[in-house]
Formats: structure tokens, sequence, C-alpha cells
């Protein structure tokens, strides 16, 4: 009998239920009595469903990772466990949880990149005991509850209205200032009004005449 292995694959060999070893990439040739698993090594992601995790001041927060991964020992990735995928999937969870909870709700979303590091550190030991090795961890989304989401746009809505209402006030000032300063000048310096006078009067009457 032939099995014929491709390149992203391992072969794990049994004779007899007994563990014979690991083929390589090619054309194998082997008894009938040989069972062969397939591995693909090639590196893959997992993203877990999106769970809720209470953070350390009591929010329940939604939080999804991406995880890259690959199989390092075809072996040990059959022997380890009859779900190797599910075993990694639930190191994902338990280590993302125990993230979460050690910060607030609103250190989350900024800690993106600690919490990444967090999972990617905690769930490697139960990896290599998988046969597997973890590349890389990204927090994809941090989703908060309604009510905190609508406060916080109730927030931005007022901060805005704030700013808008700060430019007006100083608008307003800088008009007061400027008619202060022109009293003053008036109150200094009273031929300033004659001269105004005079300016207004020029000025009507060249419309007047640019009219007619």
């Amino acid at each position: 009998m032939k099995q014929t292995l491709m390149p992203w694959e391992r072969g794990v060999r049994f004779d007899r239920g007994v563990l014979v070893g690991e083929l390589g990439p090619g054309q194998h040739k082997m008894p009938r009595t040989t069972a062969l698993h397939r591995i693909d090594i090639r590196p893959r992601s997992m993203t877990p469903a999106a769970q809720e995790v209470a953070t350390s001041d009591g929010v329940l927060v939604r939080v999804t990772v991406v995880v890259r991964w690959a199989v390092t020992s075809a072996t040990t990735f059959v022997m380890a466990s009859a779900t190797p995928d599910a075993e990694l999937y639930l190191a994902v969870q338990l280590a993302l949880r125990g993230a979460v909870l050690t910060r607030t709700h609103d250190a989350v979303d900024a800690d993106r990149d600690a919490i990444a590091a967090e999972v990617l550190a905690g769930v490697r030991p139960r990896a290599a005991e998988l046969g597997v090795e973890v590349s890389g961890v990204a927090v994809r989304d941090v989703v908060m509850p309604g009510e905190l989401r609508r406060a916080a746009l109730a927030e931005l809505v007022a901060a805005s209205e704030g700013r808008a209402a700060l430019e007006r006030a100083r608008g307003e000032t800088a008009a007061l200032r400027s008619l202060l300063n022109a009293a003053r000048l008036a109150e200094e310096h009273p031929a300033l009004l004659q001269l105004r006078a005079l300016q207004t009067a020029g000025t009507v009457v060249v419309d007047r005449s640019a009219r007619s």
C-alpha cells in the first residue's frame, strides 16, 4: 500500500495500533496493517467566539481575539488529545478571561496589546503540550454594554457642546473688549468721534451719489 504526503503534511504512522513513527512529505510504501493520520502543519488562524467577561469593576465586556497557530509536532498533536483544536480553543478562552478579569472596563480597550501579550504567554504552555506553537494573538473587538456606549456618546456630545459654548463665550468676550477699547479711545481723544462722524457722513454722501 502506497501513501503520498504533500509538503505541508506529516503522517503519524501506527501498525496494529502501535505508534511506529512520523513520516514526512513524499510517497511511502506501507503494509496493509498500517494506519496513517495526516496532519496539516500549515499556519492557521482561530477566532474563538466572543465571550462576555466580567472586569474587575463588575462590568460585562465582550472581547474577541484572533490566534495564529501551527502544528509543530504531528505525533504529539495526535497523541495528546482526542480534540486538540478544542483544547487549544479552551486554553485561549481561559487565558483571555484571566487577562480581562484584572482590569477595569475602561482599561480593556486601551490595553489591547497588553491583553494579547498576556493571552499569548498564558496559552503557550498548553499549546506546547498539544504539539502546537502559537505565534501571535491579537484583540480584534472590545464591545461594551449598551448602557455604557450610550453614556460614552452622551459624554462626547456634552464635550462638543461645551467646546462650542466656550468658543461663543470667547467671541463675545473679544467683542466686548473691542467695544471697551473703542470707548476708552473716544474718552481719551474726543476728536476721534468727530472724525468718525465725518467719515460716516462722507460714506452716506458717496452712497447717495452712486445711487443717483
